[in-house]
């Protein structure tokens, strides 16, 4: 148990690191690929729905400090994506790469909306047409291009934890 949360501690260290460093020099017209959510959305259709909404937490927590802005937003958006797509979970076709597409897109879709919809509200401003059509769906678009090889990647490091857990017990 304490090195499946040391790994996953990883996991969410290097997606964090990855974000913060690497991520700004593929950015296209100013838009970044948010590998924190593509992560929290591989994670959530990779486990279950407890689990899944706390490291989407912790991801999204991460994001908020890396963001700057108001910490717990993104934390209290991750956490409601993965638990909600972590209960649709058992009825999905896992093998199907369309399903972390779809989910990625949506999720970034869901919270970036939601987070746009607050700030225009709270700040006054008029123009959110201009923020759908040019940051929100050029990043959804470009999560959902790398969220099948991210949950590659993510679904591998969950077999080796399951892969030591098993011999452990």
């Amino acid at each position: 148990m304490t090195k499946k949360i040391l790994i996953v501690t990883s996991l969410i260290y290097v997606a964090c690191l990855l974000q913060s460093t690497v991520l700004g020099y593929i950015e296209i017209h100013g838009i970044r690929p948010n590998l924190l959510l593509i992560v929290a959305v591989s994670v959530a259709l990779l486990r279950n729905d407890l689990e899944s909404a706390f490291t989407g937490l912790a991801l999204g927590l991460g994001m908020d400090i890396l963001v700057g802005r108001a910490v717990g937003w993104y934390g209290l958006g991750f956490f409601l994506a993965n638990f909600i797509i972590a209960r649709i979970n058992p009825k999905l076709y896992k093998e199907n790469p369309l399903i972390p597409v779809f989910f990625a897109f949506t999720s970034t879709l869901a919270i970036e909306t939601l987070y746009y919809l607050i700030t225009f509200f709270l700040k006054g401003y008029e123009d959110f047409l201009f923020v759908v059509t040019k940051l929100i769906l050029p990043e959804c678009l470009y999560n959902a291009v790398l969220s099948y090889p991210v949950f590659k990647l993510v679904s591998l490091v969950y077999r080796k934890i399951d892969k030591y857990s098993l011999i452990r017990t």
